[in-house]
């Protein structure tokens, strides 16, 4: 027994040496130190933001900035970013709405209502532009024509690149991810491309537990309320008017447009867009039966995007000042991009909003008012918002109220006519798969509460589940053979804001730094708090290393349009320390200096345990 406890009171005595030890290193190479100077950093309470401001104090305590952390509420915070600006950093989530657009006005330039930044012209003036650099690369992104093309992407990567390097005005920080759980022998199935656009690659490999039928797929989902799409503000009815309807450009999940019912797309001048629609695409017979034999023309485009000045009120395509129709199957945008402007002015808007619904001109106008715009009182337009048909893969063939909705492919679907989609521009195969997995029908079970749907999923009912928010349950899925769980990032973009406006002494100084003339003290300042946070400890500390974390200072979302080589602040306290001392000698004496005796007296302590140790063993043999 005295031997036991002898051999105990060993190990416990290494183990607090050695955590004694990583103490001591952690302070060596990352101690709070004598601060140079105080920051104030501010955020409104409530979710995780103040534990992100509590640890950038310990992390800048680090490089000997002291941070002092202020939490308001959500009014009080908004009024200090978009009027009063008394800080110095800030914490800030915008939310994106899932559009194609790389353009960041409204939030860098000069004049933005979110420019909490204070960027100013002054501060990357270019004497040739005769404007700030960065004030330049924002609006010329908004002439270059076409919209999408190589020259527009990298005009985008130089401005991000630009911002980062030469700007800063913010550090991005996390993006949420959102978790999805199926059962594992559903083969194909792709999360980030979402359920119908992996349709024609998904197939059945057996039977799960509960599972009777390999020919459909069943999900759950709240219900929804309006097929429509002008009238549609929840996320269950659009998804099925995706499934039921096309669009003439398609975007795939990395944001690169792709042609769908319109062929091309080409500049007749910069402010006149000829699009070429797709033949031979057939219109779904409606509910009743009275249309069978209708096909997808330039009427459909021209009716489907003047429908929301008439019905809605407000313009869908601001950009939009009218449109001709050259044949059956060619129509021309006309665009002026600023009604405040003499003149036509392009834009580059026009591209995302090609991925509008088309709706069947055929049977949604069949009779009109006076002014000629559609009667929207007409019977078609209430059967439609419950029984509504399109160009889509899916025909809806079922509801019930409070039960599910049933989908079927349709066998005359465009997509499943191989004389079509074999259309090289397409990619076709590559992008939807060849539909060879026998799938025929998606069940949509109405289950609002997300627990219940959770446990109708376990027990077989269901073959997909977003499972983001049980956390444990998806730790179990994920070692689980029966289930595989993928992830995707969301529209969000979180970031720490800095203030560069000159009152801030510090972070905003816009002298020349001493240790560089090339950058001012401000940049070196906020160089070095980049290096000095450690997102990845913040990540695994507040989120249990589940989030993504971003370097764009665009939505991570964008894919394409972020700069695949941008500059990266990964944390790095030798870079912070460099850039403290470029901004004016802000060199903590210590940094490296007791890293090798603490190595030291670990060492030495270690042996002298052991010694101990030994010694101890030959006197109990005794």
């Amino acid at each position: 027994m005295v031997k036991n406890r002898l051999k105990q009171f060993i190990g416990i005595s290494i183990i607090i040496l050695f955590t004694t030890n990583s103490s001591f290193l952690f302070a060596s190479d990352g101690e709070a130190i004598e601060p140079y100077f105080t920051l104030v950093f501010k955020t409104n309470g409530g979710g995780v933001r103040p534990d992100y401001g509590n640890l950038l104090k310990q992390q800048l305590a680090r490089i000997g900035i002291n941070v002092d952390v202020i939490i308001q509420d959500w009014p009080t915070f908004v009024g200090e970013l978009i009027a009063y600006r008394d800080f110095d950093i800030c914490y800030v989530g915008l939310t994106g709405d899932g559009s194609a657009n790389p353009d960041f006005t409204g939030v860098y330039n000069v004049n933005g209502s979110l420019n909490l930044f204070g960027y100013d012209t002054s501060m990357d003036y270019n004497e040739t532009l005769g404007t700030g650099l960065n004030e330049w690369y924002m609006k010329e992104g908004r002439q270059i024509l076409p919209a999408y093309s190589q020259e527009r992407l990298e005009h985008y990567w130089a401005w991000q690149q630009h911002l980062m390097d030469n700007l800063l005005p913010c550090l991005p920080t996390f993006v949420p991810k959102i978790y999805t759980a199926y059962w594992s022998n559903l083969e194909g199935y792709n999360m980030s491309d979402g359920l119908l656009q992996s349709w024609g690659k998904m197939s059945w490999d057996g039977n799960h537990l509960g599972q009777t039928n390999t020919n459909e797929v069943v999900i759950s989902d709240a219900a929804w309320s309006d097929l429509t799409p002008f009238y549609q503000d929840d996320t269950s009815s659009s998804f099925i008017s995706d499934a039921l309807m096309d669009t003439m450009i398609y975007y795939d999940t990395d944001m690169t447009p792709w042609p769908h019912l319109a062929t091309n797309w080409t500049h007749i001048t910069d402010t006149q867009v000829r699009v070429k629609l797709r033949e031979g695409i057939k219109w779904q017979p409606d509910y009743e039966g009275n249309f069978t034999n209708e096909y997808f023309d330039a009427e459909d485009v021209y009716f489907s995007y003047t429908l929301c000045d008439r019905i809605v009120g407000s313009p869908c395509a601001p950009w939009l000042d009218h449109m001709e129709i050259v044949d059956d199957h060619t129509i021309d945008f006309f665009i002026d991009g600023n009604d405040y402007e003499p003149g036509a002015q392009p834009s580059t808007l026009y591209l995302e909003s090609f991925e509008r619904k088309i709706l069947p001109e055929h049977y949604l106008n069949q009779t009109q008012f006076p002014d000629g715009s559609p009667d929207i009182t007409h019977e078609s337009w209430r059967l439609f918002a419950t029984k509504a048909f399109g160009t889509g893969l899916f025909s809806l063939t079922h509801f019930e109220q409070g039960e599910e909705t049933i989908l079927t492919v349709n066998p005359e679907c465009w997509r499943l006519n191989t004389s079509i989609t074999s259309d090289p521009a397409l990619e076709w195969e590559r992008r939807f798969g060849d539909f060879a997995g026998g799938l025929n029908q998606l069940r949509i079970r109405i289950i609002p509460n997300q627990q219940t749907a959770l446990l109708e999923f376990e027990a077989g009912k269901t073959d997909i589940q977003e499972i983001t928010q049980f956390s444990e349950t998806r730790k179990e899925m994920i070692a689980s053979p029966d289930f595989a769980v993928q992830n995707d990032i969301t529209f969000y973009f979180g970031f720490f804001g800095y203030n560069m406006c000159p009152v801030r002494p510090v972070i905003g100084n816009p002298d020349d730094a001493p240790g560089d003339a090339s950058m001012t003290v401000g940049l070196a300042v906020r160089k070095a708090i980049s290096y000095a946070i450690d997102l990845e400890e913040m990540n695994n500390i507040i989120h249990g290393g589940e989030y993504a974390i971003t370097y764009h200072p665009i939505y991570m979302k964008l894919g394409i349009w972020c700069n695949p080589n941008i500059i990266k602040y990964e944390h790095n306290l030798s870079q912070a320390i460099e850039y403290m001392t470029l901004a004016g000698g802000y060199t903590p004496t210590n940094y490296t200096s007791k890293t090798g005796i603490n190595w030291i007296y670990s060492l030495s302590g270690i042996f002298i345990l052991l010694g101990i140790q030994i010694i101890i063993r030959k006197k109990i043999g005794k």
